[in-house]
């Protein structure tokens, strides 16, 4: 079973009321024979006009983490940048590349 968890919520006003809202994905990997868990990501952005509208963009990605530690510094990068729906996909892939790289020269 998933579960979502509201890490951090960013608003900006200009000429309309902008939220966006990241998430952890908890997930169970097999609770019948140990208690592993991954995580995932989730951004929703949330845009509400003055004249009543409203437009809601989100992205999900699932099992790309397999220590909350890992999760969690990743979610500080990209609501550091505000990283939007769209640009979700390519700041994992950069991420993980980058920590790759980490991972070599520290070996």
């Amino acid at each position: 079973m998933d579960n979502e968890v509201l890490y951090k919520s960013i608003k900006k006003e200009n000429r309309a009321r902008v939220f966006l809202d990241y998430y952890i994905i908890t997930e169970n990997i097999s609770a019948d024979y140990c208690d592993l868990k991954c995580y995932g990501i989730k951004v929703e952005k949330t845009v509400i006009y003055d004249g009543g509208g409203k437009i809601v963009e989100s992205s999900q990605i699932n099992n790309v983490f397999y220590r909350y530690g890992d999760v969690t510094e990743f979610l500080d990068v990209i609501t550091g940048k505000e990283t939007a729906p769209a640009d979700l996909r390519t700041s994992v892939e950069k991420y993980i590349i980058e920590s790759i790289d980490r991972a070599k020269k520290s070996a």
